[in-house]
């Protein structure tokens, strides 16, 4: 009997071993699968919504699109958040650095704290990733030469992105809507910073509202 119970014990010894190694394999492959969502703020909306009642400064320089963060996304659903990492924090300069195109330092080193750390680079690289990214795009008149407030489809302003960045299609691209504002473009993207197909999780997030408003830059 004896000898049964260790026989036991130890083919569910095995079991555990082999389902802790297929836990890891998983893990490994969810990290090496991962990818950036790339969100992108129109500014006007947001300072309506709050960054006026903040005095941010950007709501009163006519600032159109800005980048609110890039985000690591795990392809099978969900992301990570405040990771633990060796990487040195930014200095004040550095954060100070990104104001041009995430509104102000703050932002950046909250960004950084949130989801930079998550994503295994210096925070000299996950700024320049940041920054090559927004860079990198084009911007058709229609969605940055807004003078009054301007009534549009989801689809409208998604595929005036996309055709002004043929090389996004038609699942890399998602708007977000509040109280009839849109709020921000999301962008999926490698972790080499080429588009790429958005989870499901990503595009379940998409404004659903028939019609939004773009508000103008004061």
């Amino acid at each position: 009997m004896q000898k049964l119970l260790r026989k036991g014990m130890s083919g569910l010894a095995l079991l555990v071993l082999a389902a802790i190694y297929v836990l890891g394999q998983q893990a490994d492959s969810t990290e090496q699968d991962a990818y950036y969502l790339l969100a992108l703020s129109w500014t006007p909306s947001w300072c309506n919504a709050e960054g006026d009642a903040r005095g941010a400064p950007q709501c009163d320089d006519g600032t159109g699109w800005q980048v609110h963060g890039l985000w690591p996304q795990y392809t099978g659903g969900g992301w990570p958040e405040y990771c633990d990492t060796d990487a040195r924090d930014p200095s004040r300069a550095q954060t100070g650095a990104m104001a041009d195109i995430m509104g102000d330092g703050g932002l950046a080193w909250h960004q950084w704290k949130k989801h930079g750390r998550c994503s295994g680079l210096s925070a000299d690289a996950y700024f320049g990733q940041t920054r090559a990214a927004f860079e990198g795009l084009s911007w058709p008149d229609s969605l940055t030469r807004i003078t009054r407030t301007t009534r549009a489809t989801p689809d409208t302003v998604e595929t005036a992105f996309r055709d002004a960045n043929p090389q996004f299609g038609a699942d890399m691209v998602i708007t977000t809507c509040r109280d009839g504002d849109l709020r921000e473009i999301r962008l999926c993207l490698t972790q080499d910073l080429q588009p790429r197909a958005c989870g499901v999780d990503v595009l379940d997030r998409a404004c659903s509202a028939r019609q939004i408003s773009m508000p103008p830059p004061d």
